[in-house]
Order: structure tokens, then C-alpha cells, then sequence
């Protein structure tokens, strides 16, 4: 007497079905993982940029209030008075080389979206009045531009031809 009652004996191709199953599944969390340990290390790099930023920005501020002769050169030369001595305008320059720097450094992590897009706006807009109200920068700018490289040479000399005026002699 034939019988057809089902066995519940599972063949190989099921369990290969199965294991892919599984597989697939593994792969998925593999990848939800990864994804979140990479934006947890972007996280990490734009905190370490913006770090980065405001400590370049700052230092050359610090050196100013632990500096009170530096200060005064430092407010002499930004009025571009033609009184300061050879060494007093190159401590000056190389003050003002660290501060544009900072500047610079901020234009580039600001194109590839390393710090947040108010830092670079806030930095950009003190850096512009700074050119603009003090015309030692502009002093600067003609004598040293070549330290700097493109874009962002083509960025600053488009604001300093803007801020242009007669320098004095």
C-alpha cells in the first residue's frame, strides 16, 4: 500500500537556500555597521578640523595678548604707518603671514566640507573687514601673495583689489 505522506526531511538545495538567506542577511548588518562606523570617523575628522581651524586662528590672537610690545607693532603696522623699523615690519608681515594662513586653512577645509559652513562664514567675514578697514593688510598682501597658491590666492587677490584704495607711502 503506497502511502504519499510528505517527509519532513529537508534536501540539500533547501538548506542552501537557507545559508544564503542567512548570508545575505549577515551581509546587511556587515554593511549597517560600516556605514555608521564611517560616519561616526567623519564625524570624528570634521571635529578634528574645526579644532584644527580655530587653533591656527587663534594662536596668532594669543601671541597679541601675551605680547604687549607685539600688539602695539602689530596695531601700527595694520594702520600701515611708514614709521616702523625694518625689524618691526617684518614681525609684522610674518604676524600677518600667520593670520592669513589661518584664513587660507579655513577657505580649503571649507571646500571639501570639513568644518561647518558658519565657522567659515563667521572667519571669512572678519578676515574681509580686517582688509578692509586696515590697510596694512593690503601692504602685506602685495609684498607676500606669492607664499600662496591657488584657489584661494585668486579668492584673496579678488577682495583686495576690491578693498583697494591709495595706500599710503
Amino acid at each position: 500500500m503506497p502511502t504519499n505522506v510528505p517527509t519532513n526531511k529537508v534536501s540539500l538545495q533547501g538548506l542552501a537556500h537557507i545559508g544564503e538567506f542567512i548570508g545575505g542577511i549577515a551581509i546587511i548588518i556587515s554593511l549597517v555597521y560600516l556605514a555608521m562606523q564611517v560616519s561616526d570617523s567623519n564625524r570624528l575628522l570634521r571635529s578634528q578640523a574645526h579644532f584644527n581651524a580655530m587653533t591656527l586662528s587663534q594662536s596668532p590672537i594669543a601671541m597679541m595678548i601675551q605680547n604687549p610690545e607685539l600688539s602695539d607693532i602689530i596695531g601700527r603696522c595694520q594702520k600701515a604707518q611708514s614709521n616702523l623699523s625694518e625689524v618691526a615690519l617684518f614681525r609684522c608681515h610674518h604676524y600677518m603671514m600667520m593670520e592669513l594662513n589661518g584664513w587660507e586653512y579655513l577657505y580649503y577645509q571649507n571646500i571639501d566640507q570639513s568644518i561647518p559652513p558658519e565657522l567659515w562664514l563667521g572667519a571669512d567675514a572678519y578676515y574681509r573687514q580686517e582688509i578692509q578697514i586696515k590697510p596694512g593688510y593690503r601692504v602685506f598682501w602685495k609684498n607676500y601673495s606669492t607664499a600662496y597658491a591657488e584657489p584661494f590666492k585668486t579668492y584673496a587677490n579678488n577682495l583686495f583689489t576690491i578693498t583697494d584704495v591709495s595706500l599710503p607711502k
